[in-house]
C-alpha cells in the first residue's frame, strides 16, 4: 500500500486556499465563525479528493490539487446542487 500523505497535503492547503479566496471575493459579512467554518469545510473537501487515488493510484499531484480546488470552489452547496443534477437524470 503506498503512503499518499505527501500528495494530500497539498491538495488540502489548494482547497483551503480556493475555499477562502471564494468567501473574500464575496459580499457576505466576514466573522471568525464563518472564515474558521469555511476554512474547516474547504480543507475536508480538499482531503476528500483523495478519494481519485482509490482508482488512479499513480495520479499525479497537479491533479489532485485540481481536483481539490474544485471541489472547494464550488463548496458543500455547490456539490449538493450537482448531486442533484446528476441523481435526477
Amino acid at each position: 500500500m503506498e503512503d499518499h500523505t505527501p500528495s494530500l497535503l497539498p491538495a488540502v492547503l489548494a482547497a483551503l486556499l480556493a475555499g477562502l479566496g471564494t468567501l473574500l471575493a464575496s459580499e457576505e459579512k466576514l466573522t471568525w465563525r464563518i472564515v474558521l467554518g469555511r476554512a474547516l469545510s474547504s480543507a475536508a473537501l480538499g482531503a476528500a479528493a483523495g478519494v481519485v487515488l482509490l482508482w488512479f493510484p499513480h495520479a499525479p499531484t497537479a491533479a489532485l490539487v485540481g481536483l481539490a480546488a474544485a471541489l472547494a470552489s464550488l463548496g458543500t452547496s455547490g456539490l449538493e446542487k450537482l448531486l442533484q443534477i446528476i441523481l435526477k437524470k
